[in-house]
C-alpha cells in the first residue's frame, strides 16, 4: 500500500489549506507531489478540484489544464526514474518502501503479457499507479508509447474523478439552498421510522401470542 494512504484524513486536509492560499499553484504542486509517492493522494484532490470548480472558487478550464499537465508530468517521472534507474529503483531511498523486488517481478510478467495496457490500467489503479509506472521504465516501454498511452487514459481518469467531485459539490450546494427542506424531509423520515418499528414490534408480538397460545392449546 502507498504511503499516501497511511494518513489520509489529516493529509487530505493539509492538502485542502495549500489548495485554499495558493489555488492552481496549489494544485499543480500537490499533484506533483502525490505522483510522485508524497502523502497526497492525487484521487482525493482531483475531486477536490471538482468540488472547488462546483462551488466556483476556481475555473474550470484553468483547473483542468493545470491539473492534465500536472499528472502527465508527475506520470512521466515516474516513468524516467524507472528507466533510469532500473530495477535498482528498490534500492533508491525515496522509492524502495514504495516497491519491492517481489512487486517488480509480478508487474513485470504482466508487461510482458499485456504490454502498454499496463499503463492505462495503472492510471485507474490508486494503489498500484505508482509501481506500475516505475516498471514501465525499468521493462523499456518505449517514451512516445508511455506517454501517448498515459495521455490518453489520463483524460478519463481525470474526468471521471473531477466529475464525482463536481457532482459532490453541487449536490452540497443545492443541500444548503434548501436546508429547511431536508430538516423537514428527516423528520418525516425518522418519524415513519420510528412508526415503522411500533407497528412491526406490535404484529411481532401479535404473532407470538398466537403462538404460544396454539402451543398451549396443543398441550391441553
Amino acid at each position: 500500500m502507498p504511503h499516501g494512504t497511511v494518513f489520509p484524513v489529516r493529509r487530505m486536509t493539509d492538502a485542502m489549506s495549500l489548495i485554499e492560499h495558493f489555488t492552481y499553484i496549489g494544485i499543480f504542486c500537490i499533484l506533483i507531489l502525490g505522483g510522485l509517492g508524497f502523502p497526497f493522494p492525487e484521487d482525493g484532490v482531483l475531486i477536490m478540484a471538482g468540488v472547488l470548480i462546483a462551488q466556483n472558487v476556481i475555473r474550470p478550464i484553468p483547473a483542468i489544464a493545470v491539473i492534465y499537465s500536472a499528472v502527465i508530468m508527475a506520470d512521466f517521472t515516474l516513468y524516467s526514474l524507472g528507466r533510469k534507474y532500473g530495477k535498482g529503483i528498490i534500492h533508491h531511498g525515496r522509492f524502495s518502501y514504495l516497491i519491492s523486488a517481489d512487486t517488480i517481478s509480478r508487474l513485470e510478467a504482466k508487461f510482458y503479457r499485456y504490454g502498454s495496457l499496463m499503463i492505462a490500467a495503472g492510471r485507474h489503479m490508486a494503489g498500484l499507479r505508482v509501481p506500475i509506472f516505475l516498471i514501465s521504465g525499468t521493462v523499456g516501454i518505449p517514451r512516445l508509447k508511455f506517454l501517448l498511452v498515459d495521455s490518453i487514459s489520463a483524460i478519463f481518469s481525470i474526468s471521471i474523478t473531477i466529475g464525482l467531485g463536481y457532482f459532490a459539490g453541487n449536490s452540497l450546494a443545492i443541500v444548503k439552498r434548501n436546508v429547511a427542506k431536508v430538516d423537514h424531509i428527516i423528520i418525516i423520515v425518522v418519524t415513519a421510522l420510528i412508526l415503522g418499528i411500533i407497528v412491526f414490534s406490535f404484529f411481532k408480538r401479535r404473532k407470538k401470542e398466537k403462538y404460544l397460545s396454539r402451543q398451549n392449546e396443543s398441550r391441553v
